[in-house]
């Protein structure tokens, strides 16, 4: 008996970026966790080693709100590609320009409401 050949899904592609982002971000949060652990008070810093090593740490701190953030959207949009919602915008309901979903897989937006989500008005 012969199987029907599946059409592929049109967001494959979209979906193995998605993936491999959230990899990356969780390999980032990793990496800064042991950096993070490594920088102990050795107790012999002077003010100014001190002042630095606070700065490094707030600064990956920083960088890993952003990247929490971008796994966060991640994550929303394969729960989209599971619930067949992904490539709508989720504020108006349009399709998302293919060549943006491609740039930015995670992007909730189409163009119109992303303007107005910068602009403060969503």
């Amino acid at each position: 008996m012969a199987r029907a050949k599946l059409k592929p899904n049109q967001f494959e592609q979209n979906r193995e970026s998605l993936v491999a982002k959230r990899q990356e971000l969780l390999d980032s949060y990793r990496r800064d966790v042991a950096a993070g652990s490594e920088q102990q008070d050795d107790g012999i810093q002077d003010l100014a080693d001190k002042a630095a090593s606070s700065y490094s740490k707030e600064l990956n701190f920083s960088l890993s709100d952003v990247e929490r953030e971008t796994l966060m959207l991640v994550e929303d949009a394969l729960r989209r590609l599971e619930n067949n919602t992904y490539g709508q915008c989720t504020n108006c309901g349009q399709s998302i320009n293919e060549k943006r979903l491609k740039a930015v897989p995670w992007t909730r937006y189409c163009l119109d409401c992303q303007e107005l989500e910068e602009q403060g008005l969503l």
